[in-house]
Order: C-alpha cells, then structure tokens, then sequence
C-alpha cells in the first residue's frame, strides 16, 4: 500500500507539476477537476476490482476517502515544510533537519494511517475482497502510469 500511495502521488505531482506548467492562473480548477476525476476513477475502479456489493461500497468509500485525505495531509505537511526551508535562504542545520526528520517520519504516519483503516476494512470486507484491494490500487498505479507514459509520447 505504501508503494502504491507514493507512485500515485509521484505521478499526482508529476502530472499537476506539468499541467500547471502550461496553465495560467484561470486554469487552476481544471486541474483540481482533473484531479477529482481521476480520484473518481480510482474509487471505481477499487469498487469493480474488489467486487464490493452496493452497501459494503456505500460504507468502505467513505472511510477509503478519509484515509486518502489524511495520507494526502501528512504529505502536503511535510512538502510545505520543505518549500519553506528550500526557500529560506537563512535556514540552519536545524531547520534542514527538522524538515529531513518530518521527511523520513512521512513513510511511518502514513503505515499507521494505512494500519488503522485496513482494521476498518476488514470489517466491511472479506479476507479476498482486503487482498483485492491491495491488487486493485497496485494495479491503478499501474495504469495511470502507463496512462501518463502514452500521453507524454503523444504530446
């Protein structure tokens, strides 16, 4: 789940990093459309891959978004952190090692974020419905990096 959570951010960043290249300011809710759309995706995805019954999806996505949303938390923190000493020209060894520590220390918040909703999961989903999931978000990182790949030749 880890590997998954940061290809899909990577790619995320990536392909926001590169729309907002080309966009102006006008263009910034398109991205965030774009974003939602994607995350749609996903979730629908997760829900056909899964074989989720309409009432397991109907109380597993909102606890999958939450999760999403505190995993997507912890790393804005720490990315904010980071813009803010990479833009301080008078940060000190300390400040770089904070920002380095709340770096590293990512990884671990996000396993226990995972750990604590995967218990949550496990009662709404059977053991093979748990064991989909992890194939089906693998398999979503998967294909949106192909996606990624193929538009990137096409440009």
């Amino acid at each position: 789940m880890r590997a998954f959570v940061i290809v899909l951010f990577t790619v995320f960043i990536s392909l926001s990093a590169n729309n907002l290249a080309h966009a102006q300011d006008t263009d910034k809710p398109s991205t965030s459309k774009w974003m939602e759309e994607v995350r749609n995706f996903k979730h629908d995805f997760i829900i056909r891959e899964t074989a989720m019954t309409d009432e397991q999806s109907k109380v597993f996505m909102p606890l999958y978004i939450e999760m999403e949303d505190k995993i997507y938390q912890a790393n804005k923190e720490a990315r904010n952190k980071e813009k803010e000493v990479a833009m301080n020209a008078d940060a000190t060894d300390q400040d770089y090692l904070n920002v380095a520590t709340a770096l590293s220390q990512v990884k671990s918040i996000e396993a226990e974020i995972q750990n604590h909703y995967f218990k949550l999961f496990s009662s709404i989903l059977s053991p093979k419905q748990l064991f989909l999931l992890k194939q089906a978000e693998n398999r979503f990182a998967i294909e949106l990096l192909q996606h990624n790949k193929r538009s990137q030749i096409d440009k």
